[in-house]
Order: C-alpha cells, then structure tokens, then sequence
C-alpha cells in the first residue's frame, strides 16, 4: 500500500504538529499495513487448501490433531476444532 507523499506546508499557514499523535498514527499504520498483508496470505492459503480438497474430492477431512477441514456449500473452507475438542472455530 503506497503512502501520500507529505503536504509542503507555505510560510505563515502551518499548522502545529502533536508529535505524539504523528508518532501513534505511524506506529498504527505500519502495523494495518502488516497486518493486511498477512491477511493477503491468509486468503492465498485457504484457496489453495479449497482446491486441495476439490483435488481429492473431498468435502470433510480430519486432521491428525483431531481438526476438521469442511468445504461448505458457499464454495468457502474451514478449519474447526472436533466437536470432541469444543465448537471454536480456528
């Protein structure tokens, strides 16, 4: 994701700067910005695990922790505990 390039501020219009706000937006925006990255991978990651499962046609799968892998309906994959394990999705 690109950032803005810095206004130029004119002589006799600058506006005051809170140093510790400019600080916390930064800090905020380079952690978004990993963060919506790994998200990127994460969307890559579960299609390719949707086709593995369309490649041995397969709907439900155990893993050997004792996970499921369930293709729903709406062509979407998920990885939940047993219901042994308790119904938290992971």
């Amino acid at each position: 994701m690109a950032t803005k390039p810095k206004q130029i501020e004119l002589p006799g219009v600058e506006r005051k700067k809170i140093k510790e706000i400019e600080d916390a937006a930064e800090s905020y925006v380079a952690l978004r910005d990993k963060r919506m990255a790994l998200l990127e991978k994460e969307i890559e990651s579960k299609a390719v695990l949707l086709d593995t499962m369309h490649k041995h046609k397969l709907t439900v799968y155990r893993l050997d922790d004792g996970r499921i892998v369930e293709v729903l309906p709406t062509e979407k994959v998920k990885v939940k505990a047993s219901p042994e394990d308790g119904d938290g999705d992971d």
